[in-house]
């Protein structure tokens, strides 16, 4: 008989309700329990505010500890952290997780490449991981894929590289509202440039581990990995969006830019671009050397899409890994895995 993987949700905002409904439609995964802080959600049924029919009921509960308790006997596979961008914040959520016996996928974008921002954490984080003979995994369509693990991948066949620059152009009018609200969209100039000043709008989050990902990976020896501070892009007529009106003048997103070098030369650039309206969307990678390299996605990948898809076929792969803390440079072959299944123990 094929035995799903068993998953414990961790955080139910607007992408944690479309990975849950992910993993209720895949045959080879279970969802066992789903932890949330949010009140109004407390005691609810997971499969009834997702709209589905299904035999399961997955009721939502607040208290990590006590779940964990609660699915003591259950031989719970791995937990899925969706809560912050913030590793500060959910290394507590990850050592409980650990202790528990889980694994750990995670959407943190600073656990993607945690060992230059937060050594010591990730130095407990990852003894505690082998102690215990679990994986804990930072993940997402970005960072995680687009601008780190696939530029790796894409070097194979270059006998030299000589500099890899990534663009990510994206028309953010349609994505969920904490998106366009975090890139500043509808915001005036002066609150946007407040926001920049106090971390408020902080651009793409994770150009500078993807930078260090592509740097370890390539052995480049990088002296110099710089994030720049975001920069507007205003609005020249006005522009509607499903978060917002955007009035002439005011902001529709921003571009933020990370570059790596050594001894002054530019080795590394990526370029985060969302706004608005842009046109035509884009993922682009190109690699100078010889041979050179151009691989251009039209019409970009979808962000949400593609991040739930990241963590759903990442589960299989984390539970078979080795111990430790990794990166997706250390897991083999990420690929879709709906037709895993668990291996008999």
């Amino acid at each position: 008989m094929r035995e799903p993987f068993k998953v414990l949700q961790l955080g139910f905002g607007a992408i944690g309700r479309t990975i849950a409904k992910g993993i209720l439609e895949r045959e080879n995964l279970e969802l066992v329990g789903l932890v949330d802080i949010d009140p109004v959600l407390q005691n609810q049924q997971v499969e009834k505010l997702l709209s589905l029919s299904s035999e399961s009921s997955t009721i939502i509960r607040s208290n990590l500890q006590e779940t964990l308790n609660e699915l003591h006997n259950q031989q719970v596979d791995v937990a899925l952290v969706l809560t912050s961008s913030s590793l500060e914040i959910v290394a507590p959520t990850i050592f409980s997780c650990l202790h528990a016996g889980l694994d750990v996928v995670s959407l943190c974008e600073e656990l993607s490449y945690p060992f230059v921002r937060h050594p010591q954490l990730t130095q407990d984080l990852n003894q505690l991981a082998v102690e215990v003979a679990k994986t804990v995994l930072g993940t997402g369509i970005n960072p995680g894929y687009l601008m780190d693990l696939l530029p790796i991948v894409l070097t194979a066949p270059c006998q030299r590289v000589d500099r890899i620059h990534i663009t990510r152009y994206m028309n953010s009018s349609n994505r969920r509202a904490s998106f366009q609200e975090k890139i500043g969209t509808g915001m005036t100039q002066d609150d946007f440039r407040d926001g920049v000043a106090k971390k408020i709008i902080t651009g793409h989050v994770g150009l500078v581990e993807s930078i260090h990902m592509i740097e370890i990976a390539l052995e480049l020896n990088l002296d110099y990995v710089e994030e720049l501070l975001p920069e507007p892009i205003i609005a020249s007529e006005e522009t509607i969006t499903s978060f917002t009106t955007v009035r002439k003048g005011e902001i529709l997103g921003l571009k933020s830019k990370a570059i790596g070098s050594q001894n002054g030369k530019e080795l590394i650039k990526l370029d985060f671009v969302a706004f608005a309206g842009a046109s035509p969307e884009y993922d682009e990678i190109e690699i100078r050397g010889y041979p050179y390299i151009r691989q251009r996605f039209e019409g970009g990948v979808h962000g949400d899409l593609g991040t739930v898809a990241m963590v759903l076929n990442m589960i299989p792969l984390v539970v078979e890994a080795q111990p430790g803390l990794l990166t997706m440079n250390d897991i083999p072959c990420p690929r879709n895995t709906q037709r895993v299944w668990k291996r008999s123990r």
